[in-house]
């Protein structure tokens, strides 16, 4: 299901299973890094994107000032410990951008590596049928399923919350926007190595040009105790912390 496609009529709050996972990522999309399903992955930072969404999406150098990840359309403050995630040196000028991408503590476990968290920005097109809300609604749905589905590709359980309304800070004053959340039960991988849950959160706001989707998620039980899962309370900081426009 694309992120701006028809409408899924499933119930929001009921857990959703899929029953196929995304087509395999073309390698050369890869990041330099390449991590593995069953916790949040790097991967799904590009190639993911560009079969969910139906669009070309790539990665983009973005701006960093003290702890501040700056886009063209939208500013925000990871959690502390968090990085810059690399640029893809591929990237596609000109086309619609994942950018802004940071990675929580990474870990190897049985020759895997894994996220703790990931954040990054996203500027996408609306229409009359389909506003902001909508592509929060989507991406969310999105990261969840394939960044949480197991090696073998069993896909999770996800249950997405109704959009809740958010005032968004902005040049001109606070903007109407929405956040989404999703509830992800993973399948186990081996070892006890991969998250068994996470939550995922995006942000969504109107811009010119369409709509300022801000993606935030964390790991929430599973893998190892070391690095620990983030705190739900800075994830939230992070999207109350968001600021729409140029820095």
């Amino acid at each position: 299901m694309l992120p701006w496609s028809a409408a899924i009529d499933t119930p929001a709050g009921t857990p959703v299973r899929r029953t196929a996972r995304p087509r395999p990522l073309r390698p050369g999309w890869r990041l330099p890094v390449p991590l593995s399903p069953g916790g949040i992955i790097a991967l799904t930072a590009v190639a993911a994107l560009v079969l969910a969404v139906g669009v070309p999406l790539a990665l983009r150098a973005f701006g960093a000032s003290e702890g501040t990840v700056t886009t063209p359309f939208l500013s925000y403050v990871p959690p502390p410990g968090w990085s810059a995630a690399p640029a893809d040196a591929d990237a596609a000028m000109g086309a619609p951008s994942l950018t802004g991408v940071v990675h929580g503590p990474g870990y190897a476990c049985d020759g895997e590596q894994h996220l703790r968290g990931f954040a990054a920005a996203a500027l996408l097109p609306t229409d009359a049928s389909a506003g902001p809300a909508d592509r929060g609604e989507r991406v969310a749905r999105w990261f969840a399923d394939t960044a949480y589905a197991a090696p073998d590709g069993t896909p999770p359980e996800v249950a997405i919350a109704p959009p809740r309304p958010v005032r968004v800070a902005g040049p001109d004053g606070p903007v109407d926007g929405t956040v989404t959340e999703a509830t992800v039960r993973a399948p186990g991988g081996r070892g006890g190595c991969a998250a068994t849950g996470g939550t995922v959160l995006a942000l969504a706001a109107p811009v010119d040009g369409g709509a300022a989707v801000l993606l935030v998620a964390g790991d929430v039980e599973g893998g190892p105790a070391q690095p620990a899962t983030p705190d739900r309370a800075a994830l939230d900081t992070v999207l109350a912390g968001a600021r729409l426009g140029p820095p």
